[in-house]
């Protein structure tokens, strides 16, 4: 009933930075106190996790299943940067020297494995997910990150809890602005933890909502940008004869906490964000039945609103619009093997009183992208 709506396995892929890279422009600005080099590392429940999984393994009348998945991604602004910094780039400029290239490709590696557990009208499935990320040009992309579930399902709702652990994402370089002027990585781990429950109250209406809190911890030049996220969101699906119908509406809540020990600017922020996804019914390659071969078509539009929180003169009177526009095609092209295709466009529009801001952080990126699955 979920997979379709794709709310229970974490995407691990965002479609653009929900993070706090705004604090590092190179413009001079200064922390005001020194910052501590050496970091405390929060308890991570790996190893429970994983327990749990194993847990689950000792079940009788059980069998796993595993999908393993290859994607290629093509995108044309793999930083993200303004048309300012693009001109920069090709006058090479220094700051920007660690970008190799503005496009790029992404390959990842993707094993999913699930257990599910049947007990009379319930079915328990604990799983685990983990990805591989290289990117071609610019190889400091590289990422890998492991999520693992425990899924409850009846007939009529299902209820996921999951962790994920993303131990290094990387953006971009900016200057550190602890006075030294020297460009560093700007990266940072993650730790997310989501619940999620979707019901079924009639036979054509599925709704769905989750939680979501992430603890978001940079390397030790940006422990400015230190914070967590909170997140809600509701929404519906509506099957209709040929096609079905997709809304949702999220609350983000980000508090920065980092700023406070280094006296640096407050970056938090508070979001609304707006998805719909139109969807055809998967139609059958020839003949009448979908069983074995069939394609769908897709169309997913998205807007989120972010309003920053500070109110120095670089965050103060700050506002995010972004806009995506995605269409695909999923192709089903033997009951264990399945194809996507899709294509993405990300606009963010930025509202500043600040004429730096403006030239900076304002970007459109354009992606393409294939993916194959396999199911055994």
């Amino acid at each position: 009933m979920s997979e379709d709506l794709k709310l229970d396995k974490e995407s691990t892929q965002q479609v653009y930075p929900d993070r706090q890279d705004e604090q590092k422009n190179g413009d001079g600005k200064k922390i005001r106190s020194p910052r501590a080099l050496e970091r405390r590392r929060n308890f991570r429940p790996i190893i429970l996790c994983i327990g749990l999984f194993l847990i689950g393994l000792g079940h009788a009348n059980a069998q796993i299943k595993a999908e393993i998945g290859l994607a290629v991604e093509y995108t044309d602004n793999i930083f993200q940067l303004s048309d300012y910094d693009i001109t920069r780039w090709k006058n090479d400029d220094p700051k920007l020297d660690f970008v190799k290239s503005t496009d790029d490709l992404k390959l990842t590696t993707r094993l999913d494995l699930d257990y599910p557990i049947h007990y009379r009208w319930w079915t328990f499935t604990p799983s685990v997910t983990a990805k591989i990320k290289q990117n071609i040009s610019n190889t400091e992309k590289a990422a890998h990150d492991a999520i693992f579930r425990i899924r409850i399902d009846r007939y009529y709702w299902s209820l996921t809890t999951l962790y994920g652990y993303y131990p290094y994402t990387y953006y971009r370089d900016f200057t550190d602005s602890d006075g030294t002027g020297e460009n560093e990585k700007y990266s940072y781990e993650r730790d997310l933890y989501r619940a999620e429950l979707v019901v079924r109250p009639m036979k054509k209406l599925t709704t769905f909502g989750n939680i979501r809190y992430e603890d978001m911890c940079y390397n030790k030049y940006f422990t400015e940008a230190d914070g967590n996220r909170f997140t809600t969101e509701l929404g519906a699906r509506y099957s209709f004869p040929s096609f079905s119908l997709q809304g949702s509406y999220s609350y983000r809540d980000f508090d920065n906490t980092g700023y406070k020990e280094l006296d640096a600017d407050d970056g938090s922020y508070e979001s609304n964000s707006y998805r719909g996804v139109l969807r055809l019914k998967p139609m059958p390659f020839s003949g009448e039945s979908t069983k074995k071969q069939s394609w769908q078509p897709y169309l997913e539009l998205s807007k989120e609103d972010r309003y920053f929180q500070g109110n120095s003169a670089w965050y103060g009177g700050r506002a995010y619009h972004v806009y995506n526009t995605k269409a695909g095609l999923n192709l089903k092209l033997h009951p264990d093997w399945k194809l996507s295709l899709d294509y993405l466009h990300i606009f963010r529009n930025v509202e500043s009183p600040s004429a730096s801001v403006l030239r900076l952080k304002e970007f459109s990126e354009n992606r393409l992208s294939a993916a194959v699955n396999y199911r055994f």
